[in-house]
């Protein structure tokens, strides 16, 4: 059963990393998964994580969680490992990657199988199988539909379901023919027979799981690993088949082939499969190598445990100390924050009160003259104008004291005032107001009427408190403009500030301005 926990897990997920060529990373993902992994997991998980530092797509980044998943799984980590998982399904369900959220919900699927949360770890599996239909690459979904039949296979395997397991590791066979992309496929196949020699063998079918198992060791021959661990799992499966048959004999060369290779790989999980099948075998037949392959057995496990236990708590002590510096640097971020943000609110309060001193000088300037703030020194180009020819002194000066009146009049207040209009209302020549005004007031008819409504509004808040209570839309249209926003700009440029600053100026200084 460890077989099926641990060698399906290298050949149906490790084979989502081996995948990955990204030329970045190469050097360093490399490095932690062929040597790492084994030689030195703490190392491997800081190689994880930093890989996820320098990710510059999502794809890179689930690749990195899906490593640091395996290392934490490996050594036991297994929460860890399903939350980092949980983090990579999280990217892979932004992008729409069907075939990482596949492999992911199948390694979640087995965690859970191992852990003997058996509902969840079938509530994934079948997210997996779901997931994997919408894989676009045809090869790629077949592939992995058939490394998923052998992880079906062993929630009917631990159910007693034997028959059903079958079908479904005969299903992934097809898979596997269809997928022709797939790499050493020969290899994925003679694993599917292994388990359904398994299976058979479950149900006392010598004849069924002798073919299977050689099925398997022919299928492992044409593939590219001849020489990994699953042969010697293949060799113990076909002693334990001529054992069953009574065929001691045979059932002991091939449980020697299947001891010769375990030692020789160090393949913990092969050792313990041949140690547990060679008890079995001497149990009633020879105490005393019973006795040496159970101390033998006893022995791995208690080393193989204290070694996982070592480097768990190694790693864990490793990742509480990430937590620790990671809380450490969010503190320390959070105040560097909060000292930016209240330089921020000082400087905006320093410039704000800055500019307030400096609207109120011009607020003061202005209302300190008699007369709207004008550059004196600047003279005014007048046009060319024929009206400038032929208009007598007399007549000139009979406009200007026309203009007079027309400034006490209020006429100005009108909004449908124009030069046409006023010219009609003083009785003289359209050209020749226009002239007048250009040469006396420096500037055109239309800044001319804007300055006299601004002085009329000032003139208003200055001298009748109730206005400053008004909001601006309505001294807008007091003072005959069209809109809020051209009565503020015209306001400020006569001004120097804004209405609402000017207002806000006389109800704080009430008693001295209005003196």
């Amino acid at each position: 059963m460890h077989f099926k926990t641990t060698l399906l897990f290298y050949t149906f997920f490790l084979s989502s990393l081996l995948g990955y060529s990204q030329k970045t990373f190469d050097a360093i993902y490399t490095e932690t998964y062929q040597v790492l992994l084994s030689s030195n997991p703490k190392k491997a998980l800081n190689n994880a994580d930093y890989l996820y530092t320098i990710a510059t797509n999502n794809l890179e980044r689930i690749n990195t969680r899906m490593l640091r998943a395996h290392i934490l799984y490996q050594y036991g980590v297994h929460n860890e490992a399903i939350a980092t998982l949980k983090q990579a399904d999280s990217l892979a369900t932004v992008d729409k990657n069907y075939a990482a959220q596949a492999k992911i919900y199948g390694f979640l699927a087995s965690i859970y199988r191992e852990n003997e949360i058996y509902n969840l770890g079938r509530i994934y599996l079948n997210k997996a199988v779901n997931v994997s239909k919408k894989i676009k690459d045809k090869g790629e979904m077949y592939r992995f539909q058939g490394n998923l039949s052998q992880e079906l296979a062993c929630y009917e395997l631990h159910g007693s379901h034997y028959e059903k397991a079958i079908l479904h590791l005969e299903k992934g066979i097809q898979l596997f023919e269809k997928a022709d992309k797939t790499s050493d496929k020969n290899y994925q196949i003679a694993i599917n027979d292994e388990l359904i020699a398994q299976n058979y063998l479950e149900m006392d079918k010598a004849d069924s799981a002798l073919f299977h198992y050689e099925k398997a060791e022919n299928e492992l021959k044409k593939s590219l690993s001849y020489d990994s661990p699953l042969r010697g799992f293949i060799y113990n499966g076909l002693g334990n088949v001529y054992t069953s048959t009574k065929n001691y004999k045979k059932a002991l060369s091939y449980y020697a082939k299947a001891e010769e290779i375990a030692e020789k790989s160090d393949y913990s999980a092969l050792k313990q499969e041949v140690y547990n099948s060679l008890m079995e075998f001497y149990k009633k037949t020879d105490s005393k190598k019973y006795i040496v392959y159970n101390e033998k057995n006893l022995e791995l496990s208690q080393a193989e445990n204290a070694n996982k236990k070592a480097i768990a708590d190694e790693l864990i002590k490793s990742l509480q100390q990430s937590h620790l510096q990671s809380q450490s640097q969010y503190k320390k971020n959070k105040l560097i924050i909060i000292g930016i943000c209240i330089f921020a609110v000082l400087i905006t309060i320093a410039i704000y009160i800055f500019k307030r001193k400096q609207d109120y000088k011009k607020i003061r300037a202005f209302i300190n003259n008699s007369k709207p703030v004008k550059s004196s020194e600047v003279q005014i180009e007048l046009k060319k104008d024929t009206s400038k020819e032929y208009m007598s002194e007399a007549t000139e000066n009979s406009i200007l004291e026309s203009i007079k009146e027309f400034e006490k009049s209020n006429l100005f207040l009108n909004k449908t005032l124009s030069i046409n209009s006023v010219a009609a209302e003083l009785n003289v020549n359209h050209r020749y107001l226009s002239y007048v005004i250009n040469k006396h007031k420096s500037k055109d008819f239309a800044g001319y009427i804007n300055e006299l409504r601004i002085n009329y509004i000032v003139d208003r808040l200055k001298n009748d408190p109730s206005y400053l209570k008004y909001k601006i839309s309505y001294l807008a249209d007091q003072a005959g403009f069209a809109s809020h926003s051209r009565f503020t700009i015209t306001f400020k440029k006569v001004t120097g500030v804004s209405p609402l600053t000017f207002i806000t100026y006389l109800q704080n200084n009430k008693e001295e301005e209005l003196v």
